[in-house]
């Protein structure tokens, strides 16, 4: 049998929310505060907030929701999470990357760490970013648009891993630990 990337009850919570609708991101909701909350323990320094951004009656119907990782009242990681469905239309991916993208640009007066890591979920394809607050540069970069050319500015490619996946899930252990070890050495 073939070892799971995540404990039993971790895999269980993802595949029932993907089972129970595609439509929406909400069943994911609680899969993504389970994860977070067993990589980040609630008796850590670590606090994980879902945050439930302010929005414009365009994005009202587009609705998101943020979760933030703090310590100290300072966000260290940050993980926004759209609907599986959304994911085959170039247009949602456009949208959920600019969202994730203001987010960082919202964020970073208040940072505290050198990078800040985040990840753009579609369910449980993920997309992962990084800030560099010296530089203020942000990974993956922007693709520019064009006023006469559709041009896909978030491709699939983007949201290659799949956290359920082994490839994912080491990879989001790495960017964790990176973030661990990031607060261990600056004093918040």
């Amino acid at each position: 049998m073939e070892s799971q990337p995540w404990p039993e009850i971790i895999m269980r919570s993802f595949f029932t929310a993907g089972a129970s609708t595609a439509t929406s991101e909400k069943p994911f909701y609680g899969s993504w505060n389970r994860l977070l909350n067993t990589l980040f323990p609630p008796d850590t320094i670590f606090e994980v907030v879902p945050q439930f951004p302010a929005v414009t009656a365009r994005e009202a119907v587009d609705f998101v929701i943020l979760l933030l990782i703090y310590v100290n009242s300072t966000p260290v990681f940050v993980v926004e999470v759209k609907p599986p469905a959304d994911f085959r239309f170039i247009s949602k991916r456009q949208e959920a990357d600019l969202q994730l993208r203001k987010r960082f640009l919202d964020i970073s007066p208040d940072m505290k760490i050198p990078v800040l890591h985040g990840v753009s979920a579609f369910g449980t394809k993920i997309a992962f970013y990084t800030y560099d607050c010296q530089t203020g540069r942000l990974e993956p970069g922007s693709i520019a648009t064009d006023l006469h050319t559709l041009i896909d500015t978030a491709p699939k490619e983007w949201w290659r891993y799949d956290i359920l996946e082994q490839e994912g899930a080491d990879k989001f252990r790495e960017i964790v630990a990176a973030v661990k070890q990031m607060c261990e050495n600056v004093v918040m």
